[in-house]
């Protein structure tokens, strides 16, 4: 009998809302992800043909699901609940049911199986009761991991918590002095995610697609002044408001902390080095597998020790000469395990074989039409 083949498939940063429409049939500029075909394609792919008697497993690495930006009642809301989070993961899985069928259809194929690691726009599935409902919808137990997912040497995080303004305080996740009940302690980018960015995307949908910002913000001073000085107003006030007098919310750092937040915001930091800095202090790891930055890239630190970001599949506007234009790449980290755990180091010694990570694109499965605007 041959031994069954084993792969992962690691994927991030869909920031699945509410769908592309309303109930009224109005399209709804706050939903980031519309490729829900494609990705139904992308899991019956690795659940039939040659797959369908592998053992495979999808991992989400992190933001996955926008709770961030899912309107309570109709308000836009810093107060996320475990009810709150429970409802926004029901919302979204009616805005996206041919997404989540297949996701079902996938988990239920015997030897297939669900990972979820948290990140910085979903750290409401912190709470027992979205986890439940997701595994619901999924029709089997999806393994739930709050940092990062570790196994045979290799490491995947969704990579937010290098980051002093999108870092969850895992010591305090959640805040409950004088409240009703608990809610999420949210870092300043989160704040900034849930509070004030709705609004600017309801002027310029784009503006968080944009790569890289600091092109951007120079292209909004010749050709879009007003709004950018009229924004810039909002950010500068909800900047007074969160980190200067607190007024509004409750971040509790010092005035050097609130300094060095400062400067992250305006200054993004450096993943290959955060990488490098990891891969370095742990021996026991070989590879990192990193989402967050939307950004797909491979680095090698030194022989044996490697690097990856899995990209998104949501569209981006790179200003960058190098890569002008919109894009949507369909990309994810494919690991492979080798179908016999030993191979040989040319001397005749048997030595264990390591998975293989490559970085790959979905292509889909070719049809006539796509929709631009439904």
């Amino acid at each position: 009998m041959s031994e069954r083949q084993k792969v992962k498939l690691v994927v991030s940063d869909f920031h699945l809302g509410k769908g592309r429409t309303f109930r009224d049939g109005t399209q709804n500029i706050l939903e980031d992800f519309v490729y829900d075909r494609e990705f139904a394609e992308f899991l019956n792919f690795h659940r039939s043909g040659s797959f369908a008697d592998a053992d495979v497993e999808v991992i989400l690495n992190g933001d996955i699901l926008n709770l961030l930006q899912i309107d309570h009642y109709g308000t836009h809301t810093h107060l996320f609940t475990e009810r709150h989070m429970d409802l926004a993961v029901e919302k979204i899985i009616a805005g996206h049911p041919e997404f989540f069928y297949a996701l079902k259809r996938f988990a239920t194929t015997p030897g297939h199986s669900i990972a979820y690691v948290v990140g910085n726009h979903d750290a409401g599935m912190l709470f027992p009761a979205p986890r439940r409902r997701l595994s619901e919808a999924c029709g089997a137990e999806v393994k739930f991991y709050d940092v990062a997912y570790e196994f045979d040497g290799i490491r995947v995080e969704h990579g937010q918590q290098y980051e002093q303004f999108a870092s969850i305080d895992m010591k305090r996740p959640f805040l409950t002095r004088g409240l009703p009940e608990p809610v999420l302690n949210l870092p300043w980018g989160s704040l900034f995610v849930a509070v004030l960015l709705p609004k600017i995307k309801q002027e310029r949908p784009h503006v968080d697609k944009v790569r890289p910002f600091s092109s951007f913000l120079r292209w909004v001073i010749f050709h879009d002044l007003l709004w950018g000085l009229k924004t810039g107003l909002k950010i500068a006030k909800f900047v007074w408001d969160t980190i200067l007098i607190k007024s509004r919310y409750q971040i509790r750092r010092g005035l050097s902390a609130n300094l060095k937040l400062l400067g992250e915001i305006s200054v993004y930091p450096n993943y290959d080095r955060i990488a490098f800095k990891l891969l370095d202090e742990r021996e026991d790891i070989h590879t990192l597998i990193f989402g967050h930055t939307h950004i797909l890239r491979y680095r090698q630190y030194r022989e044996g020790k490697e690097y990856f970001n899995e990209g998104t599949w949501n569209e981006t506007t790179n200003l960058d000469l190098n890569d002008y234009g919109r894009q949507t790449r369909l990309t994810y980290a494919y690991i492979e395990y080798p179908r016999s755990g030993l191979g040989s180091d040319g001397s005749g010694v048997s030595t264990v074989v390591r998975p293989k990570v490559r970085l790959k694109q979905w292509h889909g499965i070719w049809k006539p039409e796509s929709e631009i605007l439904v």
